[in-house]
Formats: structure tokens, sequence, C-alpha cells
């Protein structure tokens, strides 16, 4: 299989589910814009930090948002396993020898998130008046312990899940579509960047390299693991902040 020639197979002969549950679980991201406006998930941003009704309003977005994610992790399961092509295991790279290589699993998934945070800390600082301006943006900042643990939930839920979805299922499926790894990265790092359009169009740069990053480190590895963990604990910095400031 060449890394720039490309071949489009519509039945994925060479997919880890089958083309259906591809194309479920692609209308289901397309959809994530519609949920967060028939849900109101993001009205949290309409409303003063300090109201009493900030909590509840952001604990519906936190739910919302997670909801929706574990939707998106049990398509892909469910075609994973109908198809028998490979196990959950196998895409993730649980290997065997676990507390031998635990250590440079970790030190990878530590590296990364280093590598994360340069690139959040250069994009808030080119960017920094955009974002700032975005509804995401304030309706991301906890104001409450409940708020920051509920924040927290949702992030560790999207370094596990997003990771398994983009960087696993939808990596795999889209190579197994056009036959080329360069091309498999293009569409699996478009679907995911515009995924988090809600966010603001100055966020999709920064969320753009951060995919990127997370891509190149999974295919070098052939593990989903580090990158898990790096974006379970870059999504939760918001919590973790919070946490240290109130001790």
């Amino acid at each position: 299989m060449g890394v720039m020639s490309v071949r489009l197979d519509w039945r994925l002969r060479d997919g880890i589910a089958s083309s259906a549950n591809f194309a479920v679980l692609f209308a289901v991201l397309l959809a994530f814009p519609l949920v967060l406006r028939w849900t109101g998930a993001l009205s949290v941003a309409e409303i003063n930090p300090q109201s009493p009704q900030h909590t509840q309003a952001f604990l519906k977005f936190c739910f919302v948002l997670a909801a929706f994610l574990w939707v998106c992790f049990a398509i892909a399961l469910v075609g994973i396993r109908r198809s028998g092509r490979i196990t959950w295991q196998e895409l993730v790279g649980v290997k065997r020898s676990r507390s031998r290589a635990f250590v440079g699993v970790l030190g990878i998934a530590l590296a990364t998130l280093v590598v994360m945070a340069v690139i959040g800390n250069l994009s808030n600082a080119a960017l920094g008046p955009f974002q700032h301006h975005s509804a995401a943006f304030r309706s991301m900042v906890a104001q409450n312990t409940v708020e920051a643990l509920a924040f927290l939930l949702l992030a560790l839920s999207a370094g596990f899940v997003e990771e398994f979805v983009f960087r696993g299922y939808v990596q795999r499926q889209c190579q197994a579509l056009c036959g080329s790894t360069v091309v498999a990265c293009i569409l699996q790092l478009s679907i995911f960047t515009l995924g988090h359009l809600y966010q603001g169009w100055s966020r999709l740069i920064p969320v753009f390299l951060i995919g990127l990053l997370l891509t190149v480190v999974a295919l070098w590895r052939k593990s989903l693991i580090p990158g898990m963990i790096a974006h379970g604990l870059g999504d939760g910095l918001v919590a973790f902040t919070f946490f240290l400031k109130h001790l």
C-alpha cells in the first residue's frame, strides 16, 4: 500500500469495520452542530459566571459533550466487534508487557503533553483576543469545584474517546477507503478539526496542530495510549488549574 497513491475502496475491504458502520459514525459526527443547537449546550456562554444558573448550564454543557463522545465510541466499538478483523485492544495498542513498557509510554505521553502546551501557549499569544471572545472559550472556564470536576470528567472522556475514534477508528477506515496513509491523515484531521468549530474559528488552528501531533505520535508508536494520556491531561488543564488555585 503506497503512502501517496490513492485507490478508492468504498466497500472498505481492508477496514476494521463495515462501510455501513463508518457511514453511521460519519453521519453522527456531522450532526454534532445540530446536537449542540438542539440541546442548547452552549447557552452557558450567555450566563453570567457569577449567576446561580451558571453551574446548571455548565453541567449540561459537559453532559451533552460527554454523552456525544461516548455515543461515537459505542458506534465505533460495535462496528469493530461485528467485523472481527481486529480487537479494540489491538487498535488501542495494548501490549502484554505492560509493566516494562509503561515508563516509556508515560515518557512519550508527557513529552507530547509538553509540545501540546507549547502549541497552546503560542496560539493564545497569537490568537488570544479572538479566542477570548468565543462563546465556547468562556463556557469552558470552571467557576467552582462542581464545575471543575465535571469538566475534568469531560476532559478525560475526550482524551480516551477522541483518540480511539479519530486516531484509531477513523484513521484506519480512511486508510482502507483511499489506500494512502497521508491522505487518510488529512481526512481524519479535517473531520477532527471541524468537529471543534463550536469553539470558534481561531481555535481551529491549535486544534489542527495538536491533532497532527497526536496523529504523528500514534503512527510512530503504533499505539493510541500515549496520545490518550496526553490528550486527557491536556484537556484537563483547566480543571487542574482551578484545583491548584483553590488548594
